[in-house]
Protein backbone atom coordinates (compact mmCIF):
# COMPACT_ATOMS: atom_id res chain seq x y z
CA UNK A 1 0.00 0.00 0.00
CA UNK A 2 2.52 2.62 0.63
CA UNK A 3 4.68 1.72 -2.16
CA UNK A 4 1.66 2.29 -3.87
CA UNK A 5 0.84 5.53 -2.80
CA UNK A 6 4.74 6.42 -3.41
CA UNK A 7 4.78 5.73 -7.07
CA UNK A 8 1.45 6.95 -7.46
CA UNK A 9 2.39 10.13 -5.88
CA UNK A 10 5.74 10.39 -8.46
CA UNK A 11 3.06 9.82 -11.15
CA UNK A 12 0.99 13.34 -9.81
CA UNK A 13 4.07 15.16 -9.26
CA UNK A 14 5.21 14.57 -13.01
CA UNK A 15 1.44 14.91 -14.64
CA UNK A 16 1.04 17.91 -12.36
CA UNK A 17 4.14 19.59 -12.83
CA UNK A 18 3.96 19.27 -16.65
CA UNK A 19 0.66 20.69 -16.63
CA UNK A 20 1.24 23.61 -14.86
CA UNK A 21 4.65 24.35 -16.94
CA UNK A 22 2.33 24.17 -19.98
CA UNK A 23 -0.07 26.70 -18.66
CA UNK A 24 2.92 28.99 -17.92
CA UNK A 25 4.44 28.37 -21.20
CA UNK A 26 1.39 29.21 -23.42
CA UNK A 27 0.08 31.82 -21.02
CA UNK A 28 -0.31 35.07 -22.86
CA UNK A 29 2.34 37.69 -23.94
CA UNK A 30 1.96 40.09 -21.51
CA UNK A 31 2.03 37.54 -18.46
CA UNK A 32 5.44 36.11 -19.67
CA UNK A 33 6.72 39.80 -19.37
CA UNK A 34 5.75 39.93 -15.95
CA UNK A 35 6.94 36.16 -14.87
CA UNK A 36 10.50 37.60 -16.51
CA UNK A 37 13.58 37.66 -13.97
CA UNK A 38 16.93 38.81 -14.86
CA UNK A 39 18.53 41.95 -17.27
CA UNK A 40 17.52 42.04 -20.36
CA UNK A 41 19.22 43.93 -23.83
CA UNK A 42 16.71 46.66 -23.11
CA UNK A 43 18.17 47.95 -19.98
CA UNK A 44 21.20 49.05 -22.04
CA UNK A 45 21.25 52.26 -23.58
CA UNK A 46 20.78 51.94 -27.32
CA UNK A 47 20.08 48.58 -27.31
CA UNK A 48 19.19 47.89 -31.10
CA UNK A 49 22.81 48.23 -31.66
CA UNK A 50 23.53 45.46 -29.30
CA UNK A 51 24.24 41.69 -30.85
CA UNK A 52 21.88 39.25 -28.63
CA UNK A 53 23.61 36.14 -26.53
CA UNK A 54 23.33 32.84 -28.51
CA UNK A 55 21.71 29.90 -27.97
CA UNK A 56 24.87 28.20 -26.76
CA UNK A 57 25.57 31.13 -24.68
CA UNK A 58 22.79 30.97 -23.19
CA UNK A 59 22.58 27.31 -22.00
CA UNK A 60 26.03 27.82 -20.69
CA UNK A 61 24.63 30.88 -18.33
CA UNK A 62 21.79 28.46 -17.68
CA UNK A 63 24.06 25.80 -16.58
CA UNK A 64 26.59 28.08 -14.53
CA UNK A 65 23.60 29.21 -12.47
CA UNK A 66 22.14 25.78 -12.23
CA UNK A 67 25.34 24.19 -11.09
CA UNK A 68 27.05 27.53 -8.73
CA UNK A 69 23.44 29.53 -8.11
CA UNK A 70 25.77 32.35 -9.67
CA UNK A 71 23.12 34.94 -8.19
CA UNK A 72 22.40 34.38 -4.79
CA UNK A 73 26.16 34.20 -4.23
CA UNK A 74 26.48 37.89 -5.73
CA UNK A 75 23.17 38.90 -4.19
CA UNK A 76 23.33 37.16 -1.03
CA UNK A 77 26.31 35.78 0.00
CA UNK A 78 24.91 34.97 3.60
CA UNK A 79 21.88 33.01 2.54
CA UNK A 80 24.19 31.18 -0.38
CA UNK A 81 26.65 29.68 2.56
CA UNK A 82 23.55 27.21 3.51
CA UNK A 83 21.69 27.42 -0.33
CA UNK A 84 24.31 25.74 -1.89
CA UNK A 85 25.21 22.56 0.19
CA UNK A 86 21.25 22.09 0.24
CA UNK A 87 21.19 22.30 -3.64
CA UNK A 88 24.24 20.03 -3.64
CA UNK A 89 23.02 17.98 -0.99
CA UNK A 90 19.42 17.11 -3.36
CA UNK A 91 21.33 16.64 -6.30
CA UNK A 92 23.50 13.90 -5.13
CA UNK A 93 20.50 12.70 -3.62
CA UNK A 94 18.75 12.24 -6.59
CA UNK A 95 22.34 10.68 -8.46
CA UNK A 96 22.05 8.22 -5.64
CA UNK A 97 18.61 6.73 -5.78
CA UNK A 98 19.28 6.78 -10.16
CA UNK A 99 22.55 4.79 -9.26
CA UNK A 100 20.60 2.46 -7.00
CA UNK A 101 17.90 2.03 -8.97
CA UNK A 102 20.24 0.97 -12.20
CA UNK A 103 23.03 -0.11 -10.65
CA UNK A 104 21.45 -3.03 -8.29
CA UNK A 105 21.60 -6.05 -11.10
CA UNK A 106 25.15 -4.69 -12.04
CA UNK A 107 27.20 -4.07 -8.83
CA UNK A 108 28.17 -6.01 -5.81
CA UNK A 109 26.00 -6.31 -3.13
CA UNK A 110 29.91 -5.26 -0.89
CA UNK A 111 30.49 -2.62 -3.05
CA UNK A 112 26.69 -0.88 -2.59
CA UNK A 113 26.72 -1.41 0.93
CA UNK A 114 30.22 0.51 1.07
CA UNK A 115 29.75 3.43 -0.69
CA UNK A 116 26.00 3.88 -1.00
CA UNK A 117 26.08 4.48 2.72
CA UNK A 118 28.90 6.63 2.82
CA UNK A 119 27.45 8.67 -0.52
CA UNK A 120 23.82 8.66 1.07
CA UNK A 121 25.22 9.96 4.56
CA UNK A 122 27.05 12.56 2.82
CA UNK A 123 24.40 14.06 0.72
CA UNK A 124 21.90 13.52 3.48
CA UNK A 125 24.38 15.59 5.80
CA UNK A 126 25.00 18.36 2.93
CA UNK A 127 21.20 18.71 2.44
CA UNK A 128 20.27 18.61 6.20
CA UNK A 129 23.02 21.49 7.08
CA UNK A 130 21.46 23.46 4.46
CA UNK A 131 18.11 23.23 5.42
CA UNK A 132 18.93 24.00 9.09
CA UNK A 133 21.19 27.38 8.33
CA UNK A 134 18.13 28.28 5.79
CA UNK A 135 15.24 28.09 7.99
CA UNK A 136 17.64 29.67 10.32
CA UNK A 137 17.92 32.57 7.74
CA UNK A 138 14.35 32.88 6.85
CA UNK A 139 13.64 33.26 10.78
CA UNK A 140 16.05 36.14 11.82
CA UNK A 141 16.50 37.96 8.48
CA UNK A 142 13.47 40.78 8.56
CA UNK A 143 13.92 41.16 4.31
CA UNK A 144 13.33 37.53 3.64
CA UNK A 145 10.17 37.60 6.32
CA UNK A 146 8.32 39.68 3.64
CA UNK A 147 8.46 37.35 0.60
CA UNK A 148 7.98 34.15 3.01
CA UNK A 149 4.83 33.24 3.16
CA UNK A 150 3.66 31.10 6.93
CA UNK A 151 3.80 27.93 4.95
CA UNK A 152 7.02 27.86 4.17
CA UNK A 153 8.12 27.67 7.69
CA UNK A 154 6.22 24.34 8.12
CA UNK A 155 8.19 23.07 4.75
CA UNK A 156 11.69 23.20 6.16
CA UNK A 157 11.33 21.20 9.34
CA UNK A 158 8.94 18.84 7.56
CA UNK A 159 11.82 18.29 4.76
CA UNK A 160 14.24 17.87 8.47
CA UNK A 161 12.11 14.92 8.93
CA UNK A 162 11.73 13.22 5.94
CA UNK A 163 16.10 13.17 5.37
CA UNK A 164 16.16 11.90 9.58
CA UNK A 165 14.10 9.20 8.09
CA UNK A 166 15.99 8.36 5.32
CA UNK A 167 19.12 8.15 7.34
CA UNK A 168 17.29 6.00 9.49
CA UNK A 169 16.60 3.62 6.25
CA UNK A 170 19.74 3.97 4.85
CA UNK A 171 20.89 2.51 8.27
CA UNK A 172 18.25 -0.02 7.97
CA UNK A 173 19.44 -1.22 4.77
CA UNK A 174 23.13 -1.03 4.65
CA UNK A 175 23.40 -1.37 8.88
CA UNK A 176 26.15 -4.20 10.28
CA UNK A 177 24.38 -7.44 11.43
CA UNK A 178 23.64 -6.00 15.27
CA UNK A 179 21.46 -3.51 14.14
CA UNK A 180 19.75 -5.26 11.65
CA UNK A 181 18.83 -7.34 14.79
CA UNK A 182 17.61 -4.39 16.51
CA UNK A 183 15.52 -3.52 13.51
CA UNK A 184 13.75 -7.15 13.62
CA UNK A 185 11.83 -5.64 16.35
CA UNK A 186 10.75 -2.41 14.31
CA UNK A 187 10.25 -3.61 11.04
CA UNK A 188 11.10 -0.57 8.72
CA UNK A 189 8.62 1.44 10.18
CA UNK A 190 11.59 4.29 9.51
CA UNK A 191 11.02 3.31 5.66
CA UNK A 192 7.19 3.26 5.65
CA UNK A 193 7.18 6.70 7.14
CA UNK A 194 9.69 8.13 4.70
CA UNK A 195 8.27 6.86 2.00
CA UNK A 196 4.73 8.54 3.41
CA UNK A 197 6.22 11.61 3.86
CA UNK A 198 8.08 12.09 0.69
CA UNK A 199 4.85 11.01 -1.13
CA UNK A 200 3.36 13.98 0.73
CA UNK A 201 6.01 16.71 -0.10
CA UNK A 202 5.50 15.31 -4.00
CA UNK A 203 2.01 15.83 -3.99
CA UNK A 204 2.64 19.34 -3.06
CA UNK A 205 5.66 20.41 -5.00
CA UNK A 206 3.30 21.45 -7.99
CA UNK A 207 1.86 23.79 -5.98
CA UNK A 208 4.80 25.52 -4.48
CA UNK A 209 7.39 28.31 -5.51
CA UNK A 210 9.95 25.40 -5.68
CA UNK A 211 8.58 25.41 -9.69
CA UNK A 212 9.94 28.28 -10.64
CA UNK A 213 13.06 26.41 -11.03
CA UNK A 214 11.73 24.97 -14.24
CA UNK A 215 10.83 28.76 -15.30
CA UNK A 216 13.84 29.77 -13.91
CA UNK A 217 15.87 27.95 -17.06
CA UNK A 218 12.87 27.92 -19.26
CA UNK A 219 14.37 29.63 -22.76
CA UNK A 220 11.80 32.77 -23.36
CA UNK A 221 11.17 33.42 -19.55
CA UNK A 222 15.02 33.78 -18.71
CA UNK A 223 16.03 35.56 -22.01
CA UNK A 224 13.15 37.37 -23.20
CA UNK A 225 14.78 39.86 -25.39
CA UNK A 226 14.11 38.63 -28.64
CA UNK A 227 12.58 42.47 -30.67
CA UNK A 228 9.44 42.62 -31.74
CA UNK A 229 10.42 42.53 -35.74
CA UNK A 230 7.87 42.79 -38.34
CA UNK A 231 6.34 39.52 -39.69
CA UNK A 232 7.68 37.66 -36.51
CA UNK A 233 6.01 35.49 -33.91
CA UNK A 234 5.79 37.90 -31.26
CA UNK A 235 4.48 40.50 -33.96
CA UNK A 236 1.70 37.87 -34.62
CA UNK A 237 0.88 37.11 -30.52
CA UNK A 238 0.42 40.79 -30.49
CA UNK A 239 -1.91 41.67 -32.75
CA UNK A 240 -3.73 38.55 -31.61
CA UNK A 241 -4.36 40.00 -27.79
CA UNK A 242 -5.03 43.64 -29.44
CA UNK A 243 -8.08 42.15 -30.63
CA UNK A 244 -9.07 40.94 -27.93
CA UNK A 245 -12.22 43.16 -26.58
CA UNK A 246 -11.77 45.38 -23.21
CA UNK A 247 -13.77 44.03 -20.14
CA UNK A 248 -13.28 46.94 -18.03
CA UNK A 249 -13.25 50.77 -17.94
CA UNK A 250 -11.57 53.47 -16.29
CA UNK A 251 -11.06 57.61 -16.66
CA UNK A 252 -8.53 56.68 -19.91
CA UNK A 253 -9.84 53.27 -20.78
CA UNK A 254 -13.67 52.53 -22.47
CA UNK A 255 -15.45 49.06 -22.75
CA UNK A 256 -16.82 47.93 -25.38
CA UNK A 257 -14.06 48.43 -27.92
CA UNK A 258 -10.91 45.91 -29.06
CA UNK A 259 -7.48 47.31 -27.68
CA UNK A 260 -6.17 47.60 -30.73
CA UNK A 261 -8.92 50.58 -31.18
CA UNK A 262 -7.79 51.77 -27.59
CA UNK A 263 -4.18 51.79 -27.80
CA UNK A 264 -4.17 53.54 -31.61
CA UNK A 265 -6.37 56.55 -30.08
CA UNK A 266 -3.92 56.76 -26.59
CA UNK A 267 -2.83 60.00 -26.47
CA UNK A 268 1.09 60.59 -24.74
CA UNK A 269 0.75 63.81 -22.54
CA UNK A 270 3.59 65.88 -23.24
CA UNK A 271 5.17 67.92 -19.55
CA UNK A 272 5.80 71.48 -20.82
CA UNK A 273 9.73 71.84 -21.13
CA UNK A 274 10.36 68.16 -21.86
Amino acid sequence: MILFIFYGSILFFIIAAALRVRRCVSAPIHLHWELYKGSSVYELTEWWGKTHNTFGEKLWSMILDLLFLREFYHRNRNFWYFLYPFHIGIYSLVLWHAWFLFGAKVISIEFLSIWGRLWGHVATGLTFFGIVGIFIKRVKDEDLKIYYPPIHYLKWPFLAVILLEAFYSVQFYFGDIFEDLLLEFHPNVATKAHLLFASVLLIYLPFSHIMQLFFRYYHYLRWDDVPNVRGSEIERRIKEHLERPVTWSAPHIQSGKRWREVASKLECPITEGK
